[in-house]
């Protein structure tokens, strides 16, 4: 009987564990609540039945493998209090690289999509501040091409997009979240690529 009684404790813990554990990261904290709850079931239900109290030991365990598994998924489950659900980084990429705010530019009557610079952030003068009584007055808009950083690039794929508009921002002395740091291209995931390491093509490498 007790057994039994300790194989179904063990089968039904196992089963939280997979439940609850589906979709997440590697979570410390789940591992060490299921082995908690195998320790406590068990060993409860092993003195309980011990002591010659079979009724008790019988209800310590449905008790207990009912508590477990309520706060298991309180606890635990995806969305809650201790789950580690891995989400990309960054959550957005931002329009702009940093700081920059859009404009569309007109171009012989052709909109463009471009960024401006109103506060003067490039680190090297490869973007000029856009002048700021330009901003609602066409009459005053700069022609020059050093005004404007452009959104347009020459592939549509999304990993070949973000390392053009990587390059271009470097060239700039800009930086821009999720893109580049202003050094080295951003890879997916977050991580910058490193020096002396294969950098998607189009990422210049960090300077020494």
């Amino acid at each position: 009987m007790l057994t039994t009684y300790l194989g179904i404790a063990i089968v039904i813990t196992v089963l939280i564990l997979i439940f609850v554990y589906s979709g997440q990261a590697f979570n410390i904290g789940l591992v060490i609540y299921v082995i908690g709850a195998i320790s406590v079931i068990t060993g409860g239900t092993l003195t309980a039945f011990n002591g010659g109290k079979t009724l008790a030991a019988v209800l310590f365990f449905m008790g207990a493998v009912a508590i477990f598994v309520i706060f298991g998924l309180k606890w635990f489950s995806p969305g809650s209090l201790f789950a580690k659900t891995p989400v990309p980084w960054p959550p957005t990429i931002n329009t702009c690289p940093d700081y920059l705010v859009y404009y569309g530019r007109d171009v012989n009557g052709v909109k463009q999509n471009t960024c401006i610079d109103l506060v003067g952030v490039s680190k090297n003068g490869g973007l000029k501040v856009f002048p700021k009584e330009a901003v609602n007055d066409a009459t005053k808009v700069p022609t020059d091409n050093l005004y404007f950083f452009s959104l347009q690039t020459d592939s549509s794929d999304t990993n070949a997009k973000n390392q053009e508009l990587c390059t271009r921002a470097i060239t700039a002395g800009l930086t821009w979240e999720g893109i580049t740091n202003g050094e080295s291209c951003i890879m997916p995931g977050g991580s910058v690529a490193p020096d002396g390491t294969i950098i998607p093509e189009g990422c210049p490498k960090p300077s020494a």
